[in-house]
């Protein structure tokens, strides 16, 4: 699962001030991301594809990088083609 501290590194946070922040904005994008592939799903079940943890650290980054503007609901098309792939990939490993 995506930690603040490697968030932090990605977008050369070198302070604390906004650890809190990035927690809530992690909680929320895996929210996000399970709910976008299959609601019936927990982040649990993604711990295994590493396209779930990408998925969540780029819309963590997306959303504090673009705080202020207000366009920032647009989400990234990287985030929304790992999302596509996971519903595959869990559909196929469900099918299984």
């Amino acid at each position: 699962m995506v930690k603040v501290d490697d968030v932090k590194n990605s977008l050369r946070i070198d302070h604390s001030l906004d650890d809190k922040l990035l927690e809530q904005l992690i909680a929320t994008a895996e929210s996000y991301v399970v709910h976008a592939v299959d609601s019936q799903l927990g982040a649990e079940d993604f711990k295994d594809y590493q396209q779930f943890n990408w998925a969540v650290s780029l819309l963590v980054q997306h959303w504090y990088v673009n705080q202020q503007i207000s366009n920032a609901e647009h989400i990234p098309f990287t985030v929304t083609s790992l999302i596509q792939q996971l519903r595959g990939s869990v559909w196929h490993a469900d099918s299984e």
